[in-house]
């Protein structure tokens, strides 16, 4: 293969990567607005994990971004989000959430 092709290659990944981040983080949005409309804490807290965010950092960063910009047009929650990584896998994502 060319580098031309590794380029092409390269280039098509971060545009599956991109979209996946963004359908994952709608999903998230809309989840936390469910949970707002349900809650009356107004701080919702998610904790995001999987080997995918491990080996591609950019794209839990995307994920964020669109639940963030998302939230920031529909709903008065807060949200925190964070990262866990696979050394946090014992504890559970539930416990990760809750302790920060």
């Amino acid at each position: 293969s060319s580098l031309a092709d590794r380029l092409v290659i390269r280039e098509l990944c971060e545009i599956v990567a991109t979209r996946a981040a963004r359908l994952a983080g709608a999903i998230l949005a809309a989840l936390v607005l469910k949970v707002a409309d349900r809650e009356t804490s107004q701080c919702i807290k998610v904790a995001l994990n999987g080997v995918l965010f491990d080996i591609n950092l950019q794209l839990f960063t995307k994920t964020v971004d669109t639940v963030k910009s998302l939230l920031k047009r529909r709903s008065d929650a807060q949200v925190e989000i964070v990262f866990q990584s696979r050394s946090d896998d014992i504890t559970g994502a539930a416990v990760n959430a809750a302790k920060h």
